[in-house]
């Protein structure tokens, strides 16, 4: 193990974001801010990285040095697969050669599994994995951002279903809700706030339909009408939905096995948590109607392919899936 290498890799971009912070913040606190270097393989500079990493020149003092981006060999960032290998290739001969004071952060949010320096990096460095956060987490978090105002858990329910998971988001509607209440003197976050307030993310809004769907298919029809007269995208709302239909497919198939812990889907599948957690609380009412949910599925899909093709008219998307969730015998 090297200590002062480390790699960190993450799901929940503000997590990992935060943690940047606090390091960077602590070691110009300590040695100045030409002390931290930050380079992405998008505006990749070698010989400047290793002067930063090395301690060479004018890096001669103690350094933060952060790569964005790699461990990854493919071409997409717009620089050679040569230049990284030599990169790469110079930092595994010379990685004993990195002064103890020295500091060095590889971070990729989806690294190349296969390359050598992943390999490396699993073996020696510090590793911090920054997942997206499960349901309970995001509970305590937000009831600790809302600490001065009131909120039932049904409401507080009600918001993450609404915003999803993604952190930056929860604090954007959070300090929208805060600022909503101190400007009104409120002292209580209620449902009807939460929906005057909170941004519906289409993601969040095929998940209630579908939720409706479940249990109350004249619901599930007047959400469907509600999300038309918004003038949302299509397309947008369709690949959610078949999503959305493909994730019940897959809980199904698992529980079916009997497989339901969550942790145990999770690793896996490409699924997060939240998500599974939205799925697996419907478990039943799932199996129930899985042939009814897998027809949906497989109609939906030929329907998209309709639209496409010209076979059928763009507006067709709203009628025929209202007949769909009302052939839904609940």
């Amino acid at each position: 193990m090297i200590k002062n290498l480390y790699f960190f890799t993450w799901d929940e971009e503000y997590l990992l974001d935060q943690e940047l912070y606090r390091r960077v913040s602590n070691f110009t606190q300590k040695f100045g801010n030409g002390s931290v270097s930050f380079f992405h393989v998008e505006n990749w500079d070698e010989w400047k990285a290793k002067q930063s990493i090395y301690g060479w020149g004018l890096f001669s003092t103690k350094t933060l040095t952060v790569i964005d981006g790699l461990p990854t060999w493919t071409d997409r960032f717009g620089f050679t697969i040569s230049q990284v290998e030599n990169f790469i290739d110079e930092f595994l001969k010379k990685k004993w050669e990195i002064p103890a004071e020295n500091l060095l952060v590889f971070a990729n949010s989806k690294p190349d599994k296969r390359s050598r320096l992943y390999k490396f990096l699993k073996d020696n460095a510090n590793i911090k994995e920054f997942k997206t956060m499960d349901n309970a987490w995001l509970k305590v978090y937000i009831k600790q951002e809302l600490w001065n105002l009131k909120i039932s858990d049904s409401v507080l329910q009600k918001f993450i279903q609404k915003v999803w998971v993604e952190l930056y988001r929860i604090n954007s509607e959070i300090d929208k809700l805060k600022y909503y209440c101190e400007y009104n003197s409120l002292s209580e976050i209620t449902e009807n706030l939460v929906d005057e307030v909170v941004f519906w993310l289409v993601d969040s809004q095929v998940f209630e339909l579908l939720d409706y769907l479940l249990k109350d298919k004249t619901k599930a029809i007047k959400f469907l009408q509600k999300m038309q007269d918004q003038w949302l995208n299509r397309n947008a709302i369709s690949g959610v939905l078949y999503w959305s239909l493909r994730l019940y497919i897959t809980v199904y198939h698992f529980a079916k096995n009997g497989i339901t812990d969550l942790k145990t889907i999770a690793n896996k599948t490409w699924i997060n948590s939240y998500s599974l957690h939205q799925n697996v609380k419907n478990i039943d009412l799932i199996q129930s109607n899985w042939t009814r949910l897998e027809n949906m599925y497989k109609e939906l899909i030929d329907l998209d392919f309709k639209i496409k093709s010209g076979k059928a008219e763009e507006e067709s998307f709203w009628l025929e899936t209202k007949k769909l969730i009302n052939s839904f015998k609940l």
